[in-house]
């Protein structure tokens, strides 16, 4: 066979395959695609862009199972300002997946798609949960349907772009509330008079009973400490007194909040203290539990011992 003869049966076998993928429409006017994914346009843009491979689209979702609704965007849209158009998805068509059908779609369009069951198990196991649950229903040779609208399409670039903007606006937030909190803090301790030594890294302590003669806690030491935890308007928000233990944990290795890896390491055993930990040293900007975002916290401690640690590869 010649070389030209090669050329034309394998250009014969790429059209072929790419004609076999064309969806064929059944009787309710869905069309399938030859992997199994049913979908039916709803709306059709016929001005819209089409959707391109490597580009992002803007999507707005509705996924369910039966009668569990997995995912609405349109209902996260009215608390979450974000998604307040949809969210972006990278155009990358994967074979008996939803987003098969996104090449076949132009921005404005409005679909619904399906996808059986068993090939989301197969592909994905977190799907299994559900077919457990439909099992238990009695349900047989179920779908998932995705009710899928185009909002619009964006270019890689634009969505790093975006992106880089997004990161930038929440670290000028985050410095602006640490001053703001800084600002708090430092009136706090003027209205109260408190005489506290600051470390480097923004820790304010006080040590309020001395055992100078007593071991100090070192890092991979197993410490014992009662605390009273308070916010700086007076409340308390967890007390190891309540419980009539003390914590136990190592220290050093970032098993509690930074603040007091530090500031149980400045005591004695015996020795009690208090720390003035702003939120960069403690819950930060996500908060934690009762702890709200940007929180600077007031701790009364008391290192009740140290067992010493006896590993020589770690002193």
């Amino acid at each position: 066979m010649s070389h030209s003869q090669n050329l034309l049966t394998l250009l014969l076998l790429i059209f072929a395959f790419f004609a076999c993928e064309k969806p064929r429409k059944n009787d309710k006017n869905e069309e399938r695609l030859p992997s199994g994914v049913i979908f039916q346009i709803l709306e059709r843009n016929p001005k819209g862009e089409k959707l391109k491979e490597g580009e992002y689209a803007m999507i707005h979702l509705i996924s369910k199972v039966d009668t569990i609704e997995m995912d609405n965007t349109y209902k996260r849209a009215l608390v979450d300002t974000s998604v307040k158009n949809g969210f972006s998805l990278l155009i990358k068509p994967e074979r008996g997946m939803p987003t098969e059908v996104l090449p076949f779609l132009q921005v404005g369009d409005s679909v619904k798609i399906k996808v059986s069951m068993d090939t989301l198990v197969k592909r994905y196991p977190f799907f299994d949960q559900f077919a457990q649950e439909m099992q238990m229903r009695g349900k047989k040779n179920v779908y998932f349907e995705y009710w899928v609208r185009i909002t619009g399409k964006k270019t890689k670039e634009q969505i790093q772009k975006e992106a880089q903007l997004a990161e930038q606006k929440e670290q000028e937030n985050i410095k602006k509330k640490e001053a703001e909190e800084e600002n708090k803090l430092e009136a706090y301790i003027k209205e109260n008079k408190l005489e506290m030594q600051k470390t480097a890294s923004g820790l304010y302590y006080k040590i309020i009973k001395t055992a100078p003669d007593n071991p100090q806690a070192k890092a991979y030491d197993t410490v014992y400490v009662h605390y009273t935890g308070k916010f700086l308007d007076g409340k308390v928000f967890d007390s190891s007194l309540n419980r009539n233990e003390p914590l136990q944990f190592v220290l050093g290795i970032g098993s509690v909040i930074k603040g007091w890896d530090e500031g149980i390491a400045l005591l004695r055993k015996g020795e009690k203290a208090q720390l003035l930990i702003p939120s960069k040293l403690a819950y930060g900007a996500m908060g934690g539990g009762t702890i709200p975002p940007f929180s600077t916290l007031l701790f009364e401690v008391e290192l009740v011992d140290i067992k010493p640690n006896n590993n020589p590869n770690q002193k």
